[in-house]
């Protein structure tokens, strides 16, 4: 995907590409106190839920400004996904 998208991709697409793991309670969502250590895990398997303007989007890795939650991913993104924005709509 394009460094220069003008667009988020869907959640269907996010999922389909990355398949986020369910928790337990059947949610993607992991709030920072659940986290296991950040030097325990592997940052590429993670994206944060942010909320830009009332829109929830996921962006790769851990961010903090806007954050809501985590989602946590089978694959891991790389540094080609590092550009790419995906809406939340789970």
């Amino acid at each position: 995907m394009s460094k220069h998208k003008h667009h988020a991709d869907s959640w269907d697409a996010f999922e389909e590409r990355f398949l986020p793991v369910f928790r337990p309670d059947t949610t993607v969502l992991w709030q920072k106190e659940e986290l296991p250590p950040q030097e325990t895990v592997n940052y590429r398997e993670w994206w944060t839920v942010i909320d830009c303007d009332g829109r929830l989007y996921l962006s790769a890795g851990f961010r903090y400004v806007n954050r809501l939650a985590y989602v946590r991913c089978e694959r891991p993104w790389t540094d080609a996904d590092l550009y790419d924005i995906y809406r939340y709509e789970n």
